[in-house]
């Protein structure tokens, strides 16, 4: 993952546990968008600089990660009464509304928390996305399920299209 600048502006966020079968397909998404920034030299090109950040699941000690920055882009398996596998896009208050009222894992709980502190405080990042992935089951196994592995390429065509449309290069 790519340490974060002060000049970072946009704040790529994979969240959930790897552990957790299907549960942690937001950072798988992250680390291979964050390899791929890497092999092509992540910082060299133009625009709003962009950070890939494995979020795991410590919910509020991300907050000096998201606070003040002009974007945040949270990748994560979720519940919202798609088919599994399938991928959608939320968008500034529809991502809040979702996180407020779809919360199926701990630190789904967490992220809503994360939002909701980073509003109380007045560091609310004005755009904000998640890429979420409908998941299945969230029992304890190493991989998703294979309509839920089957989304990583499609999560990650999604981020580069918030980024991108953002200013920055995913």
């Amino acid at each position: 993952m790519t340490a974060l600048s002060s000049s970072c502006e946009i704040v790529v966020l994979g969240v959930g546990n790897t552990l957790l079968t299907d549960d942690g397909v937001g950072v798988l998404v992250v680390r291979e968008l964050a390899e791929a920034a890497a092999a092509r030299g992540e910082g060299r090109g133009e625009g709003t600089p962009v950070v890939y950040h494995d979020g795991g699941t410590i919910g509020l000690a991300l907050l000096p990660l998201i606070e003040n920055r002009s974007g945040v882009v949270l990748v994560d398996a979720a519940d919202f009464g798609g088919e599994l596998g399938e991928v959608r896009l939320f968008e500034g208050d529809a991502m809040d509304a979702l996180l407020r009222v779809k919360r199926s894992t701990p630190h789904e709980i967490a992220v809503s928390d994360l939002i909701l502190t980073a509003e109380l405080i007045d560091a609310k990042p004005e755009r904000r996305a998640l890429v979420a992935i409908q998941a299945g089951d969230v029992t304890l196994g190493a991989e998703p399920q294979t309509q839920v592995a089957g989304a990583i390429a499609e999560a990650r065509a999604r981020v580069a299209e918030v980024v991108e449309r953002w200013g920055g290069r995913a």
